[in-house]
């Protein structure tokens, strides 16, 4: 073959290899609800102190320390910038708006990093699990100490998009907080 045949081949076999990979790609991830829905407290939670998580864990609030990290979970945080530690609030039954929605994960290796960071590590040397995480910013002019609620799902497999669901979501949160649809909220 003379060159210019050799890299018209390599050059064909290359865009159809890539139109493959396009027309093969997985659908966009996308977290399983959006700023559509609200969210209701319905019980009170009261003495907390500045920069508190509460924990939700299969229907049931969990006190720190004692969560299965490899269940779902969901962690409510309330934080006011404007006191200091010594200052205590309480979340009270109420409806929120949630204006953001985020998903992301992180490595055992790289915990508290930025998510999606390049991986460096090679094909053999995995991280012992990833932490996949739906995010949602909270807002009340009532109580604007609740920011935001996240919820975890921890999981060994690399790369497995294994985003907790609404449906895993609603089940550590039990009938304590409610996740309500658009249409259905009144």
């Amino acid at each position: 073959m003379r060159p210019t045949t050799t890299l018209a081949l390599h050059s064909s076999l290359l865009g159809i290899a890539l139109l493959y990979g396009c027309a093969t790609a997985q659908k966009p991830i996308q977290a399983p609800l959006d700023t559509g829905y609200t969210l209701r407290v319905e019980q009170v939670f009261e003495a907390l102190p500045n920069g508190t998580y509460i924990n939700f864990q299969l229907g049931q609030r969990v006190m720190p320390g004692n969560l299965d990290r490899w269940s779902t979970y969901c962690q409510l945080y309330v934080y006011n910038p404007n006191h200091g530690a010594d200052y205590t609030t309480s979340v009270l039954p109420g409806t929120f708006a949630i204006s953001e929605v985020k998903i992301g994960y992180q490595s055992s290796d790289y915990p508290g990093q930025p998510r999606y960071r390049w991986l460096s590590w090679g094909v053999r040397d995995f991280p012992a699990y990833y932490l996949y995480e739906v995010g949602m910013r909270l807002d009340s002019p009532d109580q604007p100490d609740v920011r935001s609620l996240i919820c975890y799902k921890k999981w060994a497999v690399p790369r497995a998009n294994q985003y907790p669901t609404l449906a895993q979501i609603r089940a550590a949160l039990g009938k304590q907080i409610q996740l309500i649809a658009p249409q259905t909220a009144s």
